[in-house]
């Protein structure tokens, strides 16, 4: 590379020098291109230094100055030398476009090369890689690809920050569809690294809730003491009764049971609120907000690509924005035969999130229509039958509302939990749920078995 550049302004000094005799040269000029023809380039540059000082609309100057400028590596000197020359005359354009385009192939090359060894235990090669790049900038300022293969670097390095300024400039420049889709991808692990801090600084407070979440859903005394400890007060129920009522002051929870199982949990004002710190929350859902409009880019860019979809989806999540999410898998099932099964699962289970049943079970029994052994749509929709009961009990308790109504979404629930139970067999949690779902139906004997069932997996047995 380095010989091709000063080849041609040799030629070109040589070309110059035939008509020397009819020409008005400075000396420092003449001397120039005669030191370029005797391969002495540092004395070369010097004199046309002084030339362009003295002359600056010496377009040849100029252009010869720039040639010997690239191949010392000096970019920018380049490019001032190019430039200058370019204002004057376009005479030397074609040329001066191969010596840019020449240093900027050298340096991406390099920087590919360099990329390509860069670990973690040899970190140096990613800052090789870099600064490779930047030279290929310098050289050729107004290609994508380089910012693109920029952005990889420091992608890689984990410096994400200066990643996505890159892969910005690069869609910027030439819309440059992988940069974009990149970008959508950093804004999520920035996402998820705040998350993870919200996560850990308010662990406990999380778990209590977790906790306190499942407990609302555990069927025996010896679950709810899993999730929530020794209660604060017992109370004994009438005389002959195994009825009993547990008293968790903390949370303004009383649990209600016969015999060892839940019969009901009524809760106490105010609220239960632990403290918790949302400021990394509040910093992960701007990352989250970024990542979506990011990736809705890519995706209008590119409707076809599952990956971007897929991670689209997870800023809806995050974000809770569940109904753009709908909407984008409504049109998804509707034109994409490809992924058809798993697509219309999470329309499934996008539908069930806001609490549209119906809907959700329609797209998770035409799923199992393409794979009807399929045991996780089976659970599916088994779940979306039983949260429809609960949510159904719920309205009629805030309604103060006696209703049984209910009893016919977890009577549609039973059979595909039965299935479930059959290839999830060693599973404890599906065991409890079906208790729980004969219970609700009134069929005690069947809802022992299923809890006692539970108990014996959890300790060992079968």
């Amino acid at each position: 590379m380095k010989y091709h550049a000063t080849k041609l302004i040799i030629l070109v000094a040589v070309a110059s020098l035939l008509f020397v005799g009819y020409q008005c040269g400075s000396p420092e000029f003449t001397g120039a291109k005669v030191h370029i023809q005797q391969r002495n380039f540092k004395e070369a540059a010097r004199l046309l230094e002084i030339e362009v000082q003295k002359n600056p609309q010496n377009e040849e100057a100029w252009f010869f100055l720039g040639g010997l400028k690239a191949d010392q590596g000096d970019l920018t000197g380049m490019n001032k030398a190019f430039e200058a020359a370019l204002k004057i005359s376009p005479k030397h354009a074609g040329e001066i476009r191969a010596m840019r385009y020449n240093q900027w192939g050298q340096n991406l090359n390099a920087g590919v090369s360099y990329l390509e060894r860069a670990t973690s235990d040899s970190a140096h090669y990613f800052e090789k890689s870099i600064d490779s790049f930047h030279k290929a900038i310098a050289a050729w300022p107004d290609t994508s690809l380089t910012y693109r293969y920029l952005g990889f670097v420091y992608n890689n390095k984990g410096d994400y920050d200066n990643a996505l300024v890159a892969f910005k400039k690069a869609w910027d420049m030439g819309k440059d569809l992988e940069s974009i889709k990149r970008a959508g991808a950093i804004y999520l692990i920035k996402g998820d690294e705040h998350k993870g801090k919200f996560e850990t600084s308010n662990a406990l407070a999380l778990k209590t809730l977790k906790n306190l979440e499942e407990a609302k859903r555990a069927g025996s005394k010896d679950k709810v003491k899993e999730f929530l400890g020794v209660p604060d007060e017992t109370k004994k129920g009438p005389k002959n009764s195994t009825k009993e009522d547990w008293f968790y002051k903390a949370y303004q929870l009383t649990i209600s049971f016969e015999g060892d199982k839940v019969l009901d949990r009524k809760f106490g004002q105010p609220a239960y609120k632990p403290a918790i710190d949302s400021t990394e929350h509040a910093l992960a859902q701007v990352q989250y907000d970024k990542a979506v409009a990011t990736l809705e880019i890519a995706r209008s860019a590119d409707a076809r690509d599952n990956e971007t979809l897929q991670r689209l989806l997870k800023g809806y999540v995050e974000s809770n924005r569940i109904e753009p999410a709908v909407r984008e898998f409504e049109k998804v099932v509707a034109t994409d035969t490809t992924n058809a099964k798993t697509n219309r699962f999470i329309l499934g289970v996008l539908y069930r999130t806001i609490g549209r049943y119906d809907e959700a079970i329609g797209q998770f029994k035409e799923a199992t229509k393409m794979d009807p052994n399929d045991c996780e749509i089976m659970f599916d929709i088994a779940a979306t039958y039983y949260n429809w009961g609960v949510d159904m009990i719920k309205t009629s308790d805030e309604k103060n509302e006696q209703s049984d109504a209910y009893k016919a979404k977890f009577q549609a629930a039973l059979p595909y939990m039965e299935k479930v139970a059959e290839c999830k067999k060693e599973d404890a949690n599906i065991w409890e749920t079906m208790g729980t779902i004969y219970a609700r139906l009134g069929q005690q004997d069947k809802a022992m078995k299923a809890f006692d069932q539970a108990d014996k997996i959890r300790k060992g047995m079968k």
